[in-house]
């Protein structure tokens, strides 16, 4: 609660400070609002507050108190003992008070913002924190809050387990931030994505990092994008694995040494040579690689590879056009992708896809992979069109996903 507490003593700072006596109740100035017995022992009560004679104070307001006759008596006589209330730390008794005056309907729209303001602020000093925070729940969402003060708030849902609560009050906190043009707050996201995360609602909680990590690019999240959201799809597997650590790598993230080789694996599954070569120099360069005979057996693998592959795909693409399959002239379009040919795999691909492909998670990876043909080639926009069209549990609809981040943060 202690941030909670900051952001209530906030809103009453000053005005307890300001809370200004009334003028003195001489009768002849008295309006006929007031019972006219009231007014002297009103002025008296108000003397004695001045002089913080606090015993006299409260024998005057009793004295007072037997007079009052209308709501109005009722509200002049509560205005004064606010002040000795507040003075003397009757939080208890502030708060009760308090609660009168705006259940009247008499006070003005800006001695409710103010009593509403202090009403939080008395019931957390007197140790009542749920009123407290019903209080200030009340106060900012009447009178709109801070981007800290709706932090606050979100925290405490969380706290309570009041999550519509926890992931309302930290987008207004976000919201409030940029209307200020300035950087929402870290927690603000990430109380959300704990909301989410609570209520089982994976997606929402995907989103709210995407939006997290185009304010805080941490490789953390970037990760957590990538690899998790990738591999909870409930089918993800074999067709989608090598492209896992492709958007890894076009987000920047360094590869573990294990995801090194099971890329460059996965790559000479694929037929892939040439990409497994670049993955074994890069992390024989780094000292990452090299250092076991599976990294040396591989080596020779993709070299051995390469030689045969690269001089045999023009034909085979020429083949495949004339009468491949649309599986098959997708899986060259992918090949030829491996070798810096995006424009070829452009073609072959959108030409396998236009042919057909029957299993919808196998055309969704050919897909993947025509956008990122289409961005490597500079087409941004047709790749993310490509993207968007992507729906497969395979894992291929979250890469697609973090493509799209990727095309737009990262490039």
């Amino acid at each position: 609660m202690h941030f909670l507490k900051l952001g209530i003593t906030a809103i009453a700072t000053g005005v307890l400070a300001t809370m200004t006596m009334a003028p003195a109740l001489a009768q002849k100035t008295q309006t006929p609002q007031l019972t006219k017995a009231l007014i002297n022992p009103l002025n008296e009560a108000q003397k004695a507050i001045v002089a913080k004679d606090w015993a006299t104070a409260k024998t005057k307001l009793d004295a007072a108190s037997a007079q009052v006759k209308t709501p109005q008596d009722k509200v002049a006589l509560d205005q004064l003992r606010i002040v000795m209330q507040s003075e003397t730390k009757d939080n208890l008794g502030l708060a009760a008070t308090l609660e009168s005056l705006l259940a009247s309907g008499l006070v003005t729209p800006e001695q409710t913002k103010q009593y509403r303001g202090v009403l939080a602020k008395a019931y957390g000093d007197a140790g009542d924190n749920a009123k407290s925070l019903a209080a200030f729940k009340v106060y900012i969402d009447a009178y709109g809050g801070t981007a800290d003060q709706y932090l606050a708030l979100a925290a405490d849902g969380v706290k309570t387990k009041n999550y519509p609560d926890a992931i309302a009050y930290s987008k207004k906190s976000i919201d409030t931030a940029k209307a200020a043009n300035a950087k929402p707050s870290e927690t603000a996201y990430l109380l959300q994505m704990q909301s989410h995360r609570d209520l089982n609602d994976m997606a929402s909680y995907y989103a709210v990092e995407e939006a997290l990590v185009a304010e805080y690019p941490k490789d953390e999240y970037w990760k957590e994008l990538i690899a998790y959201r990738t591999q909870d799809a409930p089918n993800y597997g074999g067709l989608a694995r090598l492209d896992l650590f492709r958007a890894m790598q076009a987000a920047n993230l360094k590869l573990s040494v294990n995801e090194q080789r099971t890329a460059i694996g996965e790559a000479l599954k694929r037929g892939l040579p040439n990409e497994a070569l670049a993955l074994l120099e890069a992390g024989t360069a780094s000292g990452d690689l090299g250092s076991l005979p599976e990294d040396q057996d591989n080596l020779k693998k993709a070299k051995a590879a390469i030689a045969s592959d690269k001089a045999g795909l023009e034909k085979e693409a020429a083949d495949a056009l004339k009468k491949g399959t649309g599986a098959a002239l997708a899986n060259i379009g992918e090949a030829m992708m491996s070798y810096g040919d995006n424009a070829k795999a452009i073609e072959l691909i959108s030409a396998g896809i236009s042919k057909g492909i029957a299993d919808q998670g196998e055309l969704d990876i050919a897909k993947l992979h025509l956008g990122i043909a289409q961005f490597r080639a500079g087409q941004k926009d047709e790749a993310r069109t490509t993207w968007s069209t992507i729906k497969a549990d395979n894992g291929a609809a979250a890469l697609a996903q973090n493509w799209i981040l990727i095309s737009k943060l990262k490039s």
